[in-house]
């Protein structure tokens, strides 16, 4: 009747009889440069860099064109073991998986500024089945479990994903930060070689949230000239 999942990895429409019962605290939404180096920049010229997301791909390759970026696929365990054998010269994983995961390896934080984090990255969700008796019961009683400014901030950077096209295959940035009662997001999107990228802020009311998204992300479909640019 309930299941626990990243919210980053959610498609922007549940499935059909499915609710986001609460959101739970958000833990460090940055990514993690594992390995011998301390920065970007210290990883030797040519580099074998691994992630299986598009979006650390594409900043990768904006930052540093001659970084070779290999995909890295499978739990937390195989990807380290791929990076010691010496397959990798890094790789980039979340700091929040390693930190639930209380994963005893170092590990370099990186900066929202050079690598932008996924929208609601971060941020795990209880969904729960809907239109049932046992759901009626139980629904109430997630919903003590929800963080209100983790579930705030979340809205407004599923809204921007939901705008560009809803997954998680696209070169796609999304923050939100709250301050009192308002709420500023920013987002990039990027080509997936990194060539191109743009970049898109929006503030206002924390109340809504969805809409400043949803706005942010009607200026990055202008700035790059339609959806015509994510195929």
């Amino acid at each position: 009747d309930a299941a626990v999942h990243s919210m980053k990895d959610m498609e922007t429409e549940l499935a059909r009889g499915t609710a986001i019962g609460a959101v739970l605290p958000r833990e460090d939404c940055r990514d993690a440069l594992v390995g011998q180096y301390a920065s970007i920049d210290a990883l030797p010229v040519n580099a074998s860099i691994g992630t299986a997301s598009v979006r650390r791909a594409a900043l990768l390759r904006h930052l540093r064109p001659d970084l070779r970026i290999g995909l890295l696929r499978g739990n937390i365990n195989s990807r380290i073991a791929r990076l010691k054998s010496g397959e990798f010269d890094a790789v980039i994983l979340a700091v929040a998986g390693l930190k639930r995961l209380q994963f005893d390896i170092d590990y370099i934080p990186l900066s929202e500024e050079l690598m932008p984090a996924a929208a609601a990255q971060g941020a795990l969700a209880l969904q729960v089945r809907t239109g049932t008796e046992r759901a009626a019961i139980l629904t109430p009683l997630f919903s003590h479990l929800n963080c209100v400014d983790t579930e705030t901030s979340v809205t407004a950077e599923r809204a921007v994903l939901a705008k560009i096209d809803g997954s998680c295959r696209t070169p796609l940035s999304a923050m939100a930060r709250l301050s009192g009662e308002d709420i500023t997001v920013t987002a990039c999107l990027l080509s997936k070689d990194g060539v191109q990228k743009f970049e898109a802020k929006s503030s206002g009311l924390a109340s809504h949230a969805a809409e400043i998204g949803a706005e942010v992300g009607e200026q990055l479909l202008a700035q790059c000239g339609g959806r015509s640019f994510l195929e």
